[in-house]
């Protein structure tokens, strides 16, 4: 899913601005943070971006700094104690996030990486848009829904097409800023100082994107 559809306040929060700057399109490569992205990029069906970075702190309590191995291990007990201390995530969710972790490090056996087993689904390479206008950018894509089909099929929970789509935009498998926006070209710089990256056109069709960049869908 997209950055969400944001009032105007909202918009100049400055830790959504600062998000919008510094970490949204930027390529990542460490496991540790992509499953940040993923956690939050799977918050979004219940909660908005200036939400989620608002309270990113008491996500990163709730899940032990993002750890993968430390979330596998969380038993019954563990996961009671956080419904019950009313966290922001329903009981499914954090028992997906749970459920999640213990595959992601299954994954990680398999490709040496989440990394790895992430950027094979576009060939080691960038997907740079290029999108004049916020609503041509889609809410998913012909990708997305292969990798959202693939980590459904290994077990993975809310992880729907769209949810994957926001996470590729977030972890910078796709650049999906604006043409127009300065972050277009600063994150073709950060693809152009990684050698294992490459950039590649794609077309596409729209729905939303982010901030003064983009607007969005739920």
């Amino acid at each position: 899913m997209p950055f969400p559809q944001i009032g105007i306040l909202e918009i100049f929060e400055p830790l959504y601005i600062q998000f919008h700057d510094e970490e949204w399109g930027v390529p990542v490569r460490d496991d540790k943070k992509l499953f940040e992205l993923l956690i939050l990029s799977q918050a979004l069906t219940e909660l908005t971006w200036p939400t989620i970075l608002y309270n990113r702190e008491t996500f990163r309590m709730m899940f032990e700094d993002f750890d993968p191995f430390s979330i596998a291990k969380y038993d019954e007990q563990k996961l009671r104690a956080l419904v019950q201390n009313g966290n922001m995530l329903s009981e499914p969710k954090l028992r997906a996030v749970v459920d999640n972790a213990r595959q992601f490090i299954k994954i990680q056996q398999e490709f040496h990486s989440f990394s790895n087993y992430c950027w094979r689904f576009v060939n080691n390479k960038q997907i740079k848009s290029g999108y004049r206008y916020a609503r041509q950018v889609p809410a998913k894509t012909p990708k997305s829904e292969l990798i959202s089909k693939d980590l459904m099929r290994r077990g993975f929970r809310y992880v729907g097409p769209t949810i994957m789509y926001s996470f590729m935009q977030v972890a910078g498998l796709v650049n999906d800023h604006l043409s127009s926006c300065f972050r277009f070209s600063e994150c073709d710089n950060h693809v152009k100082m990684d050698p294992n990256l490459k950039l590649v056109k794609t077309d596409g069709q729209a729905e939303a994107t982010i901030n003064t960049c983009s607007s969005n869908d739920s």
